[in-house]
This record gives structure tokens, sequence and C-alpha cells, in this order.
């Protein structure tokens, strides 16, 4: 199994439970006011998710060339 870096891990979890979040306050609430603060949100845990991603693909080619 590959090892990902935390910074992936956490961008992912981050982003599934901000999107439950999300469609449940949305949906579930019809609280309308909900949709602004997402905005902010959003964004830092896609930047964790690519960070993570990234440093994930450097560890993997650096292990294949050693």
């Amino acid at each position: 199994m590959k090892k990902f870096h935390p910074f992936f891990i956490i961008g992912t979890v981050g982003m599934i439970l901000t999107s439950v979040l999300h469609m449940f306050l949305a949906l579930g609430l019809s609280v309308s006011s909900a949709h602004t603060s997402f905005f902010v949100i959003y964004p830092i845990f896609i930047a964790f998710l690519s960070i993570g991603f990234g440093l994930t693909l450097k560890k993997q080619k650096e292990s294949e060339t050693t």
C-alpha cells in the first residue's frame, strides 16, 4: 500500500466532512447564509490536498530512483 503524505489525508478528510456539512446545512436546514462561510473553507482544504498530492508524488519518485 502506498504511504500518503499527512497533508493529503487532511485535505481529503477535510473536503469530505466540509461537503457533507455544507449539504446538510443547505438542504437539511435550508440555511441560505451557510454558503458564504464555505467559500473560505473549501480553498483551504484544496490547498492541503494539492500540497499533499505533490509531496506524495515527489516521495514516490524519489523511492523509485533509489
